[in-house]
């Protein structure tokens, strides 16, 4: 068992954690930062698709602030909104400082295009593989002790109790390959972990449900997990990787189907591709049902801009494929495309954050996409969860610092890691049954099947789910685990089990249908009962529901008043009557 104190600790070590741990680096002296994996080579950001918001000097930041709150449905916290463009602007210049890859045109000037979804609003493309290892060193040189490889398991509450009545003050995990447990009591602890996601259904294997599961259990209050539902296209020849959609479409390529329709046209004649991701799965998925699939990424009409950036800035496991001899010249032949959907809120859901990053539980920050991006509401444009990462990584770093330096070192019950520590390694005295950690995790991702059958939800799909869960977590807590390796991947699937159930709870307690979230049962978007932010918190009851109304009157944006119930543009595109004027 190895205990220490921090000031501020971070967990987790992508763009929100390592951004975080810079900024408070310079406030307080003891930053500490956990790790599952080791910081710069592995998780979402370092094998992104290397697309962030890019807003310069020169841009009129209130055109995009309005854009992100309109395709966001009204759903913002539209001060978040500017503190994200504002921040953001900061993290590019320091990106370029550092010297990061970043694709620039002839006369050194940083390459932008259209972000997805968006008219005004830019991206621009770079290394998120050297940004990380740029972070990662400048975090050393602060100060920051980086522990790589530590599985962290709870949250440390100073009452002993979860839900609990007291604050967070640290956190408990162990070692991913030795085993050892590690308790990391502190002032203030910023939850980093990524997005939540089903392990095995994508890159990223390590980052799963971790944080929010964490918080929940705590009684932190999280919002708007129905929107937890999301997809890319990223499944190229039925087999390989496809890295870099956003990118590709930005520069040309288009969806077509069987026929060589560019269907997208029928759903949105001026952003076609380029539209809601959502959308465009959907759109994806009507093809699919009434028989002119399969779909390819015509590529053929790419700039070459886009081939040059794949070999400097890209560096992914899907530039490597278009570039490679393994499938036929892109440049030449459609390829087969499919899009993933299920499990991956993108920043649409999680916990429910202020404009300092306080989650509702005292001594608990959140950054990164464990939180609620209340900046852009439903909305998840192409560069938004790696600009809001960066930037409320920024901020969360210097709120937890600055609380900190007022702060004692919190105190907690003396039997608590104890406690924890035979909790947490209790599946390595139980016997290894028929049921292992893989196929618990096989188990789990059969809940996401075909987009066309995952994404209508109904009542008796979303109850029949819930029961998958439960015998999930049920399994998880009866299993044994045959090593540390199995260890981790068992405590995983428990997180998994957990979030599941709560974003599959949260569905069935949403009566309507609103982008990316669409309830077959009921189609139409009900503003009336639904224009909030959706709450959910543990109890000594159980799960807890609230609505929170989003205060409009402080707001410079006005949603259109008393709009009429109306088919949600999913609900509209499965049923054949998308008119795209009408959702403009």
């Amino acid at each position: 068992m190895d205990q220490i104190d921090a000031d501020v600790l971070i967990i987790g070590g992508g763009f929100g954690g390592i951004w975080a741990a810079l900024r408070a680096a310079e406030l307080v002296d003891n930053v500490v930062l956990l790790e599952k994996a080791y910081v710069s080579r592995s998780g979402a950001s370092t094998i992104s698709g290397g697309v962030t918001t890019c807003p310069l000097d020169n841009d009129d930041l209130s055109k995009w602030a309005a854009e992100f709150v309109t395709k966001g449905g009204y759903m913002c916290d539209q001060d978040w909104t500017a503190q994200l463009l504002e921040g953001q602007r900061e993290r590019v210049k320091q990106l370029a400082g550092w010297g990061v890859p970043i694709s620039r045109n002839d006369k050194g000037e940083i390459r932008r295009f259209a972000s997805r979804g968006m008219i005004d609003v830019r991206c621009m493309q770079y290394s998120p593989k050297k940004s990380m290892e740029e972070l990662r060193k400048q975090a050393i040189a602060r100060g920051v002790r980086i522990i790589d490889r530590i599985s962290v398991t709870d949250l440390l509450t100073t009452d002993g109790e979860y839900p609990t009545k007291g604050a967070v003050c640290g956190a408990f995990g162990f070692n991913t390959r030795s085993g050892e447990c590690i308790a990391v009591k502190a002032k203030q602890t910023v939850l980093a972990t990524g997005a939540m996601s089903m392990k095995g259904q994508h890159q990223i294997d390590n980052v799963v449900c971790d944080g929010v599961v964490m918080a929940y259990r705590a009684g932190a209050r999280l919002v708007d997990l129905e929107f937890s539902f999301g997809g890319t296209f990223s499944l190229l020849m039925s087999k390989y990787t496809f890295g870099s959609y956003n990118v590709a479409i930005a520069h040309g390529a288009k969806l077509i189907n069987a026929e060589g329709e560019r269907f997208m046209a029928k759903y949105d004649p001026v952003r076609y591709e380029r539209g809601e991701l959502a959308r465009v799965v959907a759109a994806f998925a009507k093809e699919m049902i009434d028989g002119r699939g399969p779909v390819y990424v015509d590529m053929r009409d790419v700039d070459q801009s886009y081939w040059d950036d794949l070999k400097v800035v890209q560096q992914s496991k899907g530039a490597s494929i278009l570039l490679s001899d393994r499938i036929p010249d892109p440049k030449v032949s459609p390829l087969a495309i499919e899009p993933t959907w299920g499990l991956w809120n993108g920043g649409r859901s999680g916990l429910m954050i202020d404009l300092k990053c306080r989650s509702s539980l005292p001594g608990l920050l959140a950054a990164g996409v464990a939180a609620k991006i209340t900046a852009t509401g439903t909305h998840a444009s192409a560069g938004v969860p790696t600009a809001f990462s960066m930037t409320s990584g920024y901020c969360a770093g210097e709120a937890a610092a600055e609380m900190a330096l007022s702060m004692q070192q919190p105190r907690m019950p003396d039997d608590l890691v104890a406690m924890l520590t035979e909790r947490v390694r209790a599946p390595l005295a139980r016997p290894v049954g028929k049921v292992s950690a893989d196929r618990l995790h096989d188990s789990l991702t059969m809940l996401e099947s075909s987009v066309v059958e995952t994404m209508p939800l109904t009542a008796p799909r979303l109850k029949k789910m819930i029961e998958q869960t439960d015998q999930a977590s049920m399994t998880a807590d009866r299993a044994g685990a045959a090593d540390v390796h199995d260890l981790v991947k068992l405590h995983e699937a428990r997180n998994i089990a957990e979030c599941a159930r709560l974003v599959y709870l949260s569905a069935l307690d949403r009566t309507e249908s609103r982008e990316q979230f669409y309830r077959e049962d009921f189609p139409e978007t009900d503003d009336e009962e639904w224009f909030c932010w959706h709450g959910l918190m543990n109890t000594a009851n159980g799960p807890s529901f609230d609505r929170q109304r989003i205060p409009f009157e402080k707001f410079p944006l006005q949603p259109p008043r008393k709009r009429p119930r109306h088919l949600s543009p999913i609900a509209a595109i499965m049923r054949g009557s998308f008119d795209p004027k009408a959702y403009d």
